[in-house]
């Protein structure tokens, strides 16, 4: 996977502000086979959730979460650290099961999400819901290591989602790694196209630029609801006014949002994630954290495939 850039946006402005290098592998010189990558990957998630059946939260997180991982909490926080803190006999099981995983075509950028539930304790029936996302990336030893980790809470499931055992993956053509040249031009194109939008955003909100900027068979995610697949299904789930951006009145509202971006080495798969918070106003605003992941299937442009957003409660008052 390329280096992730770290981007500031305000005011319709994309900025790139640092550029963080990632201890990852090259591009393959040979071609990808992609269906065995993500059956590769999905074993992984599998592996990850029997981890958490026969050891518990920590230890499986530990084991399965890259050295930089990050995790929303429901800002972005470093990873790593909230396990090594979790208290080693926790007796909650944590579960869950993919039902859809995607890789790039270069074979070492992927994602997978799934249903998830908590048990008190091991014999305890379960008493919390929800949705996982996880980005994935292969280490230069051929395993895979999560790098960001979000969820969503809902209610329990009146049927499981899909048959048991079913993995959905979108179909793709193969792509042939970029040369660093191509590769940096298509960077420079992904973040002009994810501040596009964040312009959208604001200016429109979120259900009329999903409607522009998504794939067909986008998946988003809200707190409180089963994730909608497809744009129709999104829009019944997003709020028309949902990160729009009111600027009237004598104290208008504007927003701030800093994000991070990383793409494949295909270039047709990336991630961006950040937290979007209130600048201006009479009083502080609830603020919200989000991972997107975009797809892009040449000679198209970049489109949202998945869309998850989290509230984050105000800063409290000093």
């Amino acid at each position: 996977m390329r280096a992730s850039r770290a981007l500031k946006w305000t005011a319709g402005t994309v900025a790139v502000t640092a550029v963080l290098a990632l201890a990852v592998p090259g591009p393959s010189s040979g071609q990808v086979d992609r269906e065995r990558a993500v059956a590769s990957l999905v074993e992984a998630e599998r592996a990850f959730s029997r981890t958490s059946e026969d050891r518990g939260t920590r230890e499986a997180f530990l084991a399965f979460l890259s050295g930089d991982a990050v995790v929303f909490r429901p800002s972005p926080v470093a990873g790593r650290p909230i396990y090594e803190k979790m208290a080693a006999g926790d007796p909650s099981v944590l579960t869950w099961e993919p039902e859809i995983a995607e890789v790039a075509s270069s074979g070492e950028l992927g994602y997978t999400s799934g249903p998830y539930s908590v048990r008190p304790e091991r014999e305890a029936e379960p008493a919390s819901f929800g949705h996982y996302v996880s980005v994935w990336q292969r280490e230069p030893d051929g395993t895979w290591k999560v790098i960001l980790d979000i969820g969503i809470r809902h209610d329990r499931p009146a049927v499981p989602a899909g048959l048991p055992g079913q993995v959905a993956s979108p179909a793709a053509s193969p792509l042939p790694p970029l040369s660093p040249e191509a590769l940096r031009d298509e960077e420079h194109a992904f973040g002009l196209r994810a501040g596009a939008f964040e312009d959208a955003l604001v200016n429109k909100g979120a259900r009329k630029a999903l409607a522009e900027f998504a794939t067909e068979d986008v998946r988003v995610y809200r707190p409180g609801s089963f994730p909608a697949v497809g744009l129709s299904a999104a829009k019944g789930l997003v709020p028309a006014n949902e990160g729009k951006v009111s600027r009237a009145g004598r104290n208008p509202e504007s927003r701030r949002t800093s994000y991070k971006v990383g793409l494949s080495w295909s270039g047709d798969l990336a991630w961006s994630y950040g937290t979007v918070e209130s600048v201006g106003g009479r009083a502080a605003r609830e603020g919200t954290a989000y991972l997107r992941i975009w797809r892009r299937v040449p000679p198209g442009p970049w489109k949202i495939c998945l869309d998850i957003v989290l509230p984050v409660p105000p800063p409290a008052a000093t």
